[in-house]
């Protein structure tokens, strides 16, 4: 415990100390030093002030991540959940994946991370309501913690979800839109689809989506006697949100 509690006050000491490198910076530290076990501090205070700007990188938080693997006396528990939380919440599918990929086991099998790989497997099979209860349970050092509470995280989470509906639904009820983006009013529900470019309007009981492939039903051509995929994309969405 001593030493975790010394590497983490080391690593909030650099954060301070290094002054973060500019994302251009990184950039080119990632092009000379990839696999110098020197940049790590320096990606650790990179990582870590994603929590706040929200200007994800997903380049660089995979070679901290790779880094580890290689010089693994230097890898910070705290640090590898930040990586695996800021790919979930602002990366794209695949990404929480290639950076879980890189994690040993050994490590995954540590709380919180084991509550991570739920929230991320609740809000891909689309059982929002759990996945928004077990993001929210997710505790763990000072940055990990500011992740899970900051405002910018949330909605994203919550223009992420939104996007996904919009993808099996053309209509949904106003209090499962309410239940699905863990917003608690109509008021604060209308103020955060106002300027989504997903949504065509709500009304009292109804939130509308722009009309797209997936959400609308209409008779399919098929060619040459093929399978119209985008419509089984579409069903298999809806199912899977309807089993909710």
């Amino acid at each position: 415990q001593l030493i975790i509690s010394s590497h983490r006050s080391l690593l909030s000491t650099s954060v301070q100390i290094l002054q973060m490198a500019s994302a251009e910076d990184i950039k080119k530290l990632l092009k000379s030093e990839r696999f110098s076990v020197g940049l790590i501090p320096q990606l650790e205070a990179y990582l870590i002030s994603q929590v706040d700007s929200a200007a994800y990188d997903f380049e660089a938080n995979r070679t901290l991540i790779k880094l580890y693997q290689f010089f693994p006396t230097n890898s910070n528990s705290d640090c590898i959940t930040v990586a695996g939380l800021l790919a979930m919440i602002y990366g794209e599918l695949s990404e929480f994946g290639a950076i879980s990929c890189l994690i040993p086991e050994s490590q995954k099998s540590v709380e919180p991370f084991p509550l991570l790989i739920r929230a991320v497997e609740s809000r891909d099979a689309c059982t929002f309501a759990t996945f928004w209860s077990v993001f929210d349970s997710i505790v763990g050092g000072d940055s990990v913690n500011r992740l899970v509470k900051s405002d910018k995280a949330r909605t994203a989470l919550r223009k992420s979800i939104l996007n996904t509906i919009s993808l099996s639904y053309k209509n949904i009820g106003v209090a499962q839109a309410l239940a699905h983006l863990d917003i608690k009013s109509e008021a604060e529900l209308s103020s955060f689809v106002k300027d989504n470019a997903t949504v065509e309007n709500i009304s009292s009981d109804t939130l509308t989506f722009i009309s797209n492939a997936e959400n609308t039903k209409r008779d399919k051509v098929s060619q040459e006697g093929g399978v119209d995929y985008s419509t089984i994309r579409g069903l298999m969405a809806s199912a899977t949100v309807a089993d909710e």
